[in-house]
């Protein structure tokens, strides 16, 4: 047996068996009352197709979610995205916390810094055009 071989075959039976591991996703209640509200549907659906699966509790996950150890990449991601802002949790946050996520989030669309480059190279229509950057910093500095 070559040694490519024999390196490769534990590997790939290992990251088999894995896939056996009961895994379950923390499911967290969504109060629909306290969620990012906006009458711009275009802003809605900006951000429906490119900030909600990590910044909100409405995540859809891709079939990709459940394979090991690509789910817990995927989800430290959406969790760290919850934990710096979340739409689903948007009127829980004190005014002035609103106002400072605002400020940031406008600063890091407008700095393409968002959506990350991993996300939209898989979901495509995340890529987000300058109109549609455009938009979002005008929305968000609206709320600032």
């Amino acid at each position: 047996m070559s040694k490519t071989r024999k390196i490769l075959v534990p590997i790939v039976l290992v990251l088999a068996l894995v896939q056996f591991i009961p895994y379950e996703r923390e499911v967290v209640a969504t109060d629909a009352t306290m969620a990012f509200e906006t009458d711009n549907a275009d802003v809605r659906s900006i951000l429906d197709k490119a900030c909600m699966d990590c910044h909100s509790n409405e995540t859809t996950y891709p079939w990709y979610a459940n394979v090991v150890p690509v789910n817990y990449w995927i989800d430290g991601h959406i969790e760290h995205g919850r934990e710096e802002m979340n739409f689903s949790e948007w009127k829980s946050y004190p005014i002035a916390d609103q106002k400072h996520l605002a400020k940031e989030a406008a600063e890091i669309v407008e700095k393409k810094e968002m959506p990350m480059l991993f996300y939209w190279l898989i979901h495509w229509d995340a890529k987000l055009t300058d109109q549609e950057r455009a938009a979002l910093v005008e929305h968000f500095n609206s709320l600032k």
